[in-house]
């Protein structure tokens, strides 16, 4: 059962690469505790330490360093899929109607 998830993947490569799990949490527009909960996730999965975390920011172990390599892949082949799969699917087309029922107002 495959318990990481591209998301924990995502925030890793993101901290990773802006040196910082508050610019990763802006560049994601998600909170930083949000962030520091899936790289933790990501730690407990895989039983190390990713980053040493400092006042001035994040930097990869040598651990994390490895991981870093193999997320760039897989990040990328993610984005592949993404891409071809838009690319035969059709465009979605919906109407939405709303109205108000003006006898249930008081």
């Amino acid at each position: 059962m495959l318990r990481i998830t591209f998301r924990q993947l995502e925030a890793f490569h993101w901290a990773a690469t802006l040196g910082s799990v508050n610019a990763a949490a802006r560049h994601l527009f998600v909170s930083q505790p949000a962030i520091t909960a899936r790289v933790r996730e990501l730690e407990g999965i895989l039983g190390h330490v990713l980053f040493a975390r400092s006042q001035q920011g994040v930097q990869l172990t040598p651990a994390g360093g490895e991981l870093f390599q193999q997320v760039q892949h897989l990040l990328a082949a993610g984005e592949e899929v993404e891409k071809h799969g838009s690319q035969r699917l059709p465009p979605l087309a919906a109407e939405l109607r709303i109205s108000i029922d003006e006898s249930q107002r008081p």
